[in-house]
């Protein structure tokens, strides 16, 4: 079992002296921010919890997560390397990159905001249970999932084996360009859908109000309405 370091108010990691740290963090093992933090955080072997504020970087390497808690809030890019996750729950000014086997979660939480982009490199994947502005980049074999009563503003790319599950909204294009399917289940995509290898673009019960495109492999299968033109190839 781990040992977690709750880190308050301080000057260094473990010594509580003053309300904002104004140096950068290079720490080991499980720490939970509770105060106000001035600085970049690097983190290697465990979970990062912040249910602060954090103006600075963070960054995770091997094995543990980033939990962005729904009261806190960072100004700054959130990167993860390794099978431990991100959970966005809070107010995010910045970026979310992952590079291992972890997934990208944002959740449905009232105060959950997102203001940058999301790029995910590896097998995990990119889940979207509440809302968010950005454009979803995924470049590995994980899906991109909008949940049921979700929403993305910006586009949506895969360019793997991995699928694109629509059952909330997209306010953008989607483009597939590898093996993987789009698939929009009682969802909604505002802008176009392109598919540009061997999967497939299945609309069942769902809406499309741009154009259909399919330009190899694979087939439209539409069960559903597109307001737009389909070219299926």
């Amino acid at each position: 079992m781990r040992n977690i370091t709750i880190v308050t108010t301080f000057a260094t990691v473990f010594t509580v002296a003053s309300s904002v740290h104004a140096n950068d963090l290079d720490l080991v093992g499980d720490h939970i921010f509770t105060g106000d933090t001035d600085g970049n955080i690097k983190i290697t072997d465990g979970t990062l919890t912040v249910e602060g504020q954090i103006d600075g970087n963070i960054e995770q390497y091997g094995e543990g997560s980033v939990i962005i808690g729904k009261e806190a809030s960072v100004d700054g890019n959130i990167k993860e390397v390794g099978p431990g996750d991100v959970i966005q729950a809070g107010n995010l000014d910045g970026n979310i990159e992952e590079e291992g086997g972890g997934s990208i979660t944002i959740a449905p939480t009232a105060n959950s905001s997102l203001d940058g982009n999301i790029s995910e490199k590896d097998e995990g994947g990119v889940i979207v249970k509440g809302s968010y502005d950005g454009v979803i980049l995924e470049e590995g074999n994980g899906s991109v999932t909008i949940e049921e009563d979700a929403s993305s503003d910006g586009d949506v790319i895969e360019k793997d084996s991995g699928n694109v599950v629509v059952r909330g909204e997209i306010g953008g294009n989607v483009e597939e360009s590898g093996d993987g399917d789009v698939n929009i289940n009682n969802g909604t995509v505002y802008g176009n859908v392109l598919e540009k290898d061997y999967g497939d673009v299945f609309i069942t019960d769902g809406i499309v109000y741009g154009d259909v495109t399919e330009e190899d492999y694979g087939t439209v299968i539409n069960k559903g309405m597109v307001y737009g033109n389909i070219f299926d190839k």
